[in-house]
């Protein structure tokens, strides 16, 4: 029996597609009627008219590339450039908000991806290594699993660069096993530091390329999951749910929101989401040595999870992060 490939492609965009879920979260505060219990549903393409035609590449970048890599047509649509490398490998380009370039849970994604632990904001500084990306300097992270994926003879390896131009961070990633990574490590830098880009790559319109990227077909999802029942509290107004608020919810005259998520995976982890909400109130971030006197524990359905108060001086969250079953629950309130 043939055993199952990865697929990097799908595998890296998802994590960016949830990353940039994860970092629009905004939920806020609350408190009485019905129970109700809410299914996960499987994603699936949405149905939607044919979206426009993805930029030319060229109109963003002008790049000369190794005549092994071959152009991945079956690419998202938040990648400007995909290729499909020998061995399985693959190399893509991404821009994202530039502010997620400092963020260090995509590096954690990263991580996650080829089975390494979390690791906090100022390890992260020591793991980047200065590399010269289209003229200007960026930052690259190369991470390499300890052992196969499932079904897989060598371990994972990913190899991300990235550069901020503007308001926009551009990300290049060399993915695949180890093995074929490797030989194709000379090309990828060298591919990048030749690129030129051009005006447009800093103007980059991300609400059209969210919805352009979310009519593509999407992963597979994980199966259907029964969601959390819970007693709405009569002070809080329901809204209708939304494709990632499975509830939806304000309180207060409005001035509170209040919402339950659910990603695959761990999403970063549980520092790098505390140092998220704390950044959102206008805390400073903690490191995992604070981490237990800045949470507190709780259980939720019978698992353990993980309460963060996070109150700043003009705004605040209560959030709670609550993995289980190859999921994670998150259930917020904030104003």
């Amino acid at each position: 029996v043939d055993k199952p490939k990865p697929n990097y492609f799908r595998d890296g965009i998802f994590i960016v597609v949830v990353l940039l879920a994860v970092l629009s979260f905004e939920l806020f505060s609350g408190t009485g009627g019905e129970i109700r219990t809410y299914p996960v549903p499987k994603e699936k393409p949405a149905r939607a008219a044919a979206p426009e035609a993805k930029p030319n590449p060229s109109s963003l970048i002008q790049f000369a590339k190794p005549e092994d890599w071959i152009d991945n047509t079956d690419a998202s649509g938040l990648a400007t450039l995909s290729f499909a490398l020998p061995g399985n490998a693959g190399v893509s380009a991404i821009p994202l908000p530039a502010r997620l370039a400092e963020n260090p849970m995509i590096v954690n994604m990263w991580r996650e991806q080829v089975g390494l632990g979390p690791v906090d904001e100022a390890s992260v500084k020591g793991l980047t290594k200065p590399i010269m990306i289209g003229g200007s300097t960026g930052r690259l992270f190369d991470f390499a699993g300890t052992k196969p994926l499932a079904g897989q003879d060598d371990p994972p390896r990913i190899v991300s660069a990235s550069v901020v131009l503007g308001q926009v961070g551009w990300f290049f990633k060399l993915s695949g096993s180890a093995g074929a990574v490797e030989p194709q490590f000379a090309a990828f830098t060298n591919f990048i530091a030749t690129l030129k880009f051009r005006p447009a790559a800093s103007e980059v319109n991300f609400d059209k390329m969210m919805a352009e990227a979310q009519q593509a077909n999407p992963p597979p999802a994980p199966p259907a999951a029964v969601g959390p029942a819970w007693t709405k509290p009569t002070g809080w107004a329901e809204k209708p749910p939304t494709a990632m608020r499975l509830g939806n919810f304000t309180a207060g005259d409005g001035q509170a929101e209040i919402y339950v998520m659910t990603f695959p995976g761990k999403v970063g982890g549980l520092l790098a989401n505390v140092n998220r909400w704390r950044g959102e109130s206008g805390l400073p971030g903690i490191d995992a040595v604070d981490l237990a006197n800045s949470t507190s524990k709780l259980t939720v359905s019978g698992t353990p999870a993980t309460l963060v108060e996070a109150i700043g001086a003009s705004n605040g969250s209560l959030s709670v992060y609550h993995p289980a079953d190859g999921l994670t629950w998150f259930y917020k309130m904030s104003g």
